[in-house]
């Protein structure tokens, strides 16, 4: 009859599992960063190619081929198309809301009018930063999808309603006046960055340059602090 295993062997093979696990650690962690490096690469070509073609003119190969990664990695990673549009959605909204957050109580600290106007000049810098937002946003605006309601329900109305009750507060905008300042606060501060290649081609000028970004946020400030027929926010 076999005998049971004495408390010093039973340590030693406890040491042995220890010490195997160990090892192996290093191994995970480098097998995750490689992964977590595809799952980047995969989403930054994904953001990219949805906002200049849009979901229909985007696949999958595509994804991979702009990537540089193996075929086959989109779907391991993110099981379908729809779920990797989405990703791509949830990294440049969250950046957005992260840019929000981080100066969140400083718009409460100011003043109506200074609140609005520094949201004003926030989301001009914001914009040039990442003009694939809107980009991502003109695709997909165009048509009434079961995309556009999942992007307008799980990002867009919550931004606009907080912008509609900043902007009221501070500026004399009737309810019905504030779609369109809504709209115009959208063009003026992101059009030019979307179609950054034409500006140049247009006027010889790069709009991602400082100099000109700051032009930009100042013209587009005092655009609209302009009330809706006349007299200037001051």
């Amino acid at each position: 009859m076999a005998q049971k295993p004495t408390k010093t062997r039973a340590s030693a093979k406890a040491q042995i599992e220890s010490k195997i696990k160990a090892a192996a650690r290093p191994r995970q962690r480098a097998v995750q960063e490689r992964a977590e490096i595809t799952i980047e690469k995969i989403r930054v070509a994904a953001i990219r190619l949805f906002a200049e073609r849009g979901y229909d003119g985007t696949s999958i190969r595509e994804v991979e081929n702009v990537a540089g990664v193996n075929r086959g990695l989109v779907n391991y990673h993110f099981d379908n198309k729809e779920a990797l549009w989405k990703a791509a959605l949830d990294q440049v909204f969250g950046l957005l809301e992260t840019h929000t957050k981080d100066r969140a109580e400083l718009y409460r600290d100011l003043p109506p009018k200074e609140r609005i106007a520094y949201v004003i000049r926030s989301q001009v810098r914001f914009n040039a930063a990442h003009p694939e937002l809107n980009q991502l946003m003109m695709q997909e605006a165009k048509s009434d999808t079961p995309r556009l309601h999942y992007i307008v329900d799980t990002y867009v109305r919550p931004i606009m309603e907080w912008l509609q009750h900043t902007a009221m507060e501070a500026l004399p905008i009737e309810q019905d006046e504030f779609l369109y300042w809504y709209y115009m606060f959208l063009g003026s501060s992101t059009t030019v960055y979307s179609m950054a290649p034409e500006s140049k081609l247009l006027f010889g000028v790069d709009v991602m340059e400082e100099k000109m970004i700051d032009r930009h946020v100042a013209l587009t400030t005092e655009f609209l602090l302009t009330r809706i027929g006349g007299e200037t926010a001051k």
